[in-house]
Protein backbone atom coordinates (compact mmCIF):
# COMPACT_ATOMS: atom_id res chain seq x y z
CA UNK A 1 0.00 0.00 0.00
CA UNK A 2 3.08 2.14 -0.29
CA UNK A 3 1.18 4.01 -2.88
CA UNK A 4 -1.44 5.43 -0.79
CA UNK A 5 1.54 6.79 1.48
CA UNK A 6 1.62 10.99 2.08
CA UNK A 7 4.48 12.91 3.53
CA UNK A 8 4.05 16.80 3.57
CA UNK A 9 6.93 18.34 1.76
CA UNK A 10 7.35 21.67 3.90
CA UNK A 11 7.43 21.64 7.97
CA UNK A 12 4.15 21.80 9.15
CA UNK A 13 3.00 23.48 12.41
CA UNK A 14 -0.49 23.09 13.49
CA UNK A 15 -2.85 26.28 14.39
CA UNK A 16 -5.42 24.36 15.89
CA UNK A 17 -5.39 21.31 18.42
CA UNK A 18 -7.73 20.01 21.11
CA UNK A 19 -6.55 17.82 23.83
CA UNK A 20 -8.26 15.70 26.39
CA UNK A 21 -11.58 14.63 26.84
CA UNK A 22 -15.27 16.18 26.11
CA UNK A 23 -17.56 14.90 29.01
CA UNK A 24 -19.40 12.39 26.60
CA UNK A 25 -16.57 11.36 24.40
CA UNK A 26 -13.10 10.42 25.03
CA UNK A 27 -10.17 11.59 23.27
CA UNK A 28 -8.26 9.01 21.19
CA UNK A 29 -4.86 10.16 22.11
CA UNK A 30 -5.04 9.40 26.21
CA UNK A 31 -1.64 11.87 26.86
CA UNK A 32 0.92 13.63 25.45
CA UNK A 33 2.68 10.72 23.89
CA UNK A 34 -0.08 9.78 22.17
CA UNK A 35 -0.42 12.72 20.02
CA UNK A 36 3.06 12.87 19.64
CA UNK A 37 2.64 10.04 17.95
CA UNK A 38 0.27 10.66 15.95
CA UNK A 39 1.71 14.17 14.86
CA UNK A 40 4.68 12.31 13.92
CA UNK A 41 2.66 9.62 11.74
CA UNK A 42 1.50 12.63 9.85
CA UNK A 43 5.20 14.30 9.74
CA UNK A 44 3.50 17.22 12.02
CA UNK A 45 6.73 19.08 14.02
CA UNK A 46 4.45 21.17 16.15
CA UNK A 47 1.42 22.26 16.94
CA UNK A 48 -0.64 24.93 19.09
CA UNK A 49 -2.94 23.07 21.55
CA UNK A 50 -6.12 23.98 23.86
CA UNK A 51 -8.07 21.95 26.34
CA UNK A 52 -11.36 20.95 25.24
CA UNK A 53 -12.69 21.33 28.86
CA UNK A 54 -12.24 25.04 28.15
CA UNK A 55 -15.38 24.39 25.85
CA UNK A 56 -17.01 21.81 27.68
CA UNK A 57 -16.81 23.43 31.54
CA UNK A 58 -14.87 26.65 31.88
CA UNK A 59 -11.73 28.20 30.47
CA UNK A 60 -10.38 27.85 34.04
CA UNK A 61 -10.71 24.51 34.50
CA UNK A 62 -9.51 23.87 31.13
CA UNK A 63 -6.41 25.88 31.35
CA UNK A 64 -5.33 24.35 34.38
CA UNK A 65 -5.96 20.70 32.96
CA UNK A 66 -3.98 21.95 29.34
CA UNK A 67 -0.84 22.00 31.91
CA UNK A 68 -0.40 18.33 31.92
CA UNK A 69 0.04 18.01 28.16
CA UNK A 70 2.97 20.68 28.20
CA UNK A 71 6.72 19.41 28.91
CA UNK A 72 9.91 21.34 27.80
CA UNK A 73 10.18 19.91 24.42
CA UNK A 74 8.38 22.73 22.40
CA UNK A 75 6.41 20.70 19.91
CA UNK A 76 3.17 21.51 21.80
CA UNK A 77 2.64 25.47 22.14
CA UNK A 78 -0.34 25.96 24.67
CA UNK A 79 -3.28 28.26 23.73
CA UNK A 80 -5.24 29.25 27.14
CA UNK A 81 -8.76 30.15 26.94
CA UNK A 82 -10.61 33.29 27.84
CA UNK A 83 -13.90 34.61 29.09
CA UNK A 84 -14.63 38.36 29.69
CA UNK A 85 -15.09 37.80 33.45
CA UNK A 86 -12.38 39.44 36.28
CA UNK A 87 -11.19 35.68 37.23
CA UNK A 88 -10.66 34.65 33.69
CA UNK A 89 -8.87 37.62 33.01
CA UNK A 90 -6.52 37.35 36.14
CA UNK A 91 -5.51 33.57 35.31
CA UNK A 92 -4.68 34.57 31.91
CA UNK A 93 -2.89 37.75 32.80
CA UNK A 94 -0.60 35.76 35.62
CA UNK A 95 -0.10 33.32 32.40
CA UNK A 96 1.26 36.30 30.33
CA UNK A 97 2.83 38.03 33.34
CA UNK A 98 5.10 34.46 33.46
CA UNK A 99 5.86 34.91 29.66
CA UNK A 100 4.01 31.96 28.53
CA UNK A 101 0.79 33.54 26.54
CA UNK A 102 1.45 33.31 22.51
CA UNK A 103 -2.42 33.35 22.12
CA UNK A 104 -5.68 33.34 22.86
CA UNK A 105 -9.17 31.43 22.09
CA UNK A 106 -12.11 33.15 22.94
CA UNK A 107 -15.06 30.96 25.07
CA UNK A 108 -18.24 31.02 23.74
CA UNK A 109 -20.39 32.72 25.93
CA UNK A 110 -23.29 32.91 23.53
CA UNK A 111 -24.81 29.92 25.54
CA UNK A 112 -24.86 31.92 28.61
CA UNK A 113 -26.79 34.73 27.34
CA UNK A 114 -23.55 36.85 26.78
CA UNK A 115 -23.43 38.15 22.93
CA UNK A 116 -20.51 39.15 21.13
CA UNK A 117 -20.75 43.32 21.40
CA UNK A 118 -18.64 45.89 21.60
CA UNK A 119 -20.23 46.85 25.95
CA UNK A 120 -19.22 43.01 26.58
CA UNK A 121 -16.08 42.74 25.22
CA UNK A 122 -14.45 46.14 24.97
CA UNK A 123 -12.20 46.10 27.98
CA UNK A 124 -10.97 42.61 26.90
CA UNK A 125 -10.52 42.65 23.41
CA UNK A 126 -8.71 46.13 23.82
CA UNK A 127 -5.95 44.69 26.33
CA UNK A 128 -5.36 41.82 24.06
CA UNK A 129 -5.01 44.39 21.67
CA UNK A 130 -2.31 46.13 23.84
CA UNK A 131 -0.73 43.34 24.20
CA UNK A 132 -0.36 42.08 20.92
CA UNK A 133 -1.73 38.69 21.97
CA UNK A 134 -3.45 37.12 18.92
CA UNK A 135 -7.01 35.39 19.77
CA UNK A 136 -8.61 32.22 17.90
CA UNK A 137 -12.32 32.50 17.47
CA UNK A 138 -13.98 29.33 16.37
CA UNK A 139 -16.92 30.59 13.18
CA UNK A 140 -19.58 27.42 13.84
CA UNK A 141 -19.60 29.24 17.84
CA UNK A 142 -20.20 32.98 16.90
CA UNK A 143 -22.21 35.07 14.89
CA UNK A 144 -21.08 37.01 11.81
CA UNK A 145 -22.71 40.63 12.72
CA UNK A 146 -21.13 40.63 16.05
CA UNK A 147 -18.10 39.40 15.10
CA UNK A 148 -17.87 41.98 12.10
CA UNK A 149 -19.50 44.36 14.46
CA UNK A 150 -16.87 44.13 17.32
CA UNK A 151 -13.86 43.41 15.78
CA UNK A 152 -13.83 46.77 13.43
CA UNK A 153 -13.57 48.85 17.10
CA UNK A 154 -10.30 47.06 17.32
CA UNK A 155 -8.40 47.28 14.22
CA UNK A 156 -4.66 46.05 15.28
CA UNK A 157 -5.65 43.12 17.26
CA UNK A 158 -4.64 40.27 15.19
CA UNK A 159 -7.55 37.65 15.18
CA UNK A 160 -7.71 33.80 13.66
CA UNK A 161 -10.94 32.74 12.41
CA UNK A 162 -10.85 28.90 13.20
CA UNK A 163 -13.45 26.22 11.55
CA UNK A 164 -15.18 27.92 8.43
CA UNK A 165 -17.38 25.49 6.97
CA UNK A 166 -18.44 25.52 3.38
CA UNK A 167 -21.42 27.04 4.75
CA UNK A 168 -19.49 29.81 5.91
CA UNK A 169 -18.53 30.72 2.30
CA UNK A 170 -20.31 33.67 2.18
CA UNK A 171 -19.13 35.56 5.24
CA UNK A 172 -15.46 34.65 4.70
CA UNK A 173 -14.60 37.56 1.90
CA UNK A 174 -16.11 39.77 3.88
CA UNK A 175 -14.80 39.28 7.24
CA UNK A 176 -11.40 39.05 5.24
CA UNK A 177 -12.26 42.25 3.84
CA UNK A 178 -13.13 44.62 6.42
CA UNK A 179 -11.28 43.16 8.98
CA UNK A 180 -7.55 43.20 7.63
CA UNK A 181 -5.65 41.67 10.83
CA UNK A 182 -8.01 38.15 10.61
CA UNK A 183 -6.89 35.08 9.29
CA UNK A 184 -8.76 31.99 8.00
CA UNK A 185 -7.97 28.55 9.89
CA UNK A 186 -8.43 26.20 7.14
CA UNK A 187 -9.79 22.85 9.06
CA UNK A 188 -13.07 22.93 7.40
CA UNK A 189 -12.81 25.24 4.48
CA UNK A 190 -13.39 22.72 1.81
CA UNK A 191 -15.13 24.69 -1.53
CA UNK A 192 -13.44 23.71 -4.17
CA UNK A 193 -11.08 25.62 -5.53
CA UNK A 194 -11.43 28.23 -2.45
CA UNK A 195 -7.89 27.96 -0.79
CA UNK A 196 -6.26 29.49 -4.17
CA UNK A 197 -9.12 32.12 -4.77
CA UNK A 198 -8.27 33.30 -1.67
CA UNK A 199 -4.42 33.22 -2.20
CA UNK A 200 -5.38 35.48 -5.72
CA UNK A 201 -7.17 37.93 -3.76
CA UNK A 202 -5.98 38.26 0.06
CA UNK A 203 -2.71 36.73 -0.40
CA UNK A 204 -1.26 33.31 1.42
CA UNK A 205 -0.57 35.41 4.41
CA UNK A 206 -3.63 35.28 5.50
CA UNK A 207 -3.96 31.45 5.57
CA UNK A 208 -2.95 29.07 8.20
CA UNK A 209 -3.33 24.96 8.35
CA UNK A 210 -5.00 23.68 11.28
CA UNK A 211 -6.65 20.13 11.42
CA UNK A 212 -8.87 20.53 14.30
CA UNK A 213 -8.03 17.48 15.63
CA UNK A 214 -9.44 15.45 17.56
CA UNK A 215 -12.84 17.03 16.29
CA UNK A 216 -11.08 15.88 12.87
CA UNK A 217 -8.60 14.29 11.27
CA UNK A 218 -4.90 15.86 11.54
CA UNK A 219 -4.07 14.60 7.46
CA UNK A 220 -7.06 15.34 4.79
CA UNK A 221 -6.49 19.02 4.77
CA UNK A 222 -2.88 18.84 5.09
CA UNK A 223 -3.16 16.68 1.94
CA UNK A 224 -5.66 18.64 -0.15
CA UNK A 225 -3.16 21.74 0.58
CA UNK A 226 -0.54 19.73 -1.06
CA UNK A 227 -3.18 18.91 -4.34
CA UNK A 228 -3.38 22.76 -4.71
CA UNK A 229 -1.57 24.68 -6.88
CA UNK A 230 0.44 27.12 -4.11
CA UNK A 231 4.10 27.24 -4.69
CA UNK A 232 5.95 25.72 -2.06
CA UNK A 233 7.06 28.82 -0.87
CA UNK A 234 3.25 29.68 -0.46
CA UNK A 235 2.96 26.59 1.25
CA UNK A 236 5.52 27.21 4.24
CA UNK A 237 3.65 30.28 4.97
CA UNK A 238 0.45 28.25 5.33
CA UNK A 239 1.22 25.60 7.01
CA UNK A 240 4.42 27.14 9.33
CA UNK A 241 5.39 30.58 8.22
CA UNK A 242 2.36 32.86 9.11
CA UNK A 243 1.35 31.04 12.46
CA UNK A 244 5.33 31.70 13.38
CA UNK A 245 4.50 35.28 12.64
CA UNK A 246 1.39 35.50 14.51
CA UNK A 247 2.39 33.83 17.73
CA UNK A 248 5.73 36.11 17.47
CA UNK A 249 4.21 39.18 17.55
CA UNK A 250 2.94 39.15 21.40
CA UNK A 251 4.38 41.70 23.35
CA UNK A 252 7.69 40.72 25.17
Amino acid sequence: MNGLTFQPRVPVFDANIRVGDCHDLPSPCRDRAGLLAEMDRHAIGRAVIYHAQTEEISPLDGNRLLEEWLDNEGRLVPQWSILPTSASLAQVQALHEAGRVSSLRLHDTRSAGLPFRPWAYDPLLGWLSDQRIPLWIPLPEHDADELMMTLQGHPDLVTVLVGAHYSHHLLVRPLLSRLPNAHLELSRYEPIGEVEALRDEFGAERLLYGSWYWRYALGPMLFYLHRTDLTDAELRLVCAGNLERILGRRRA
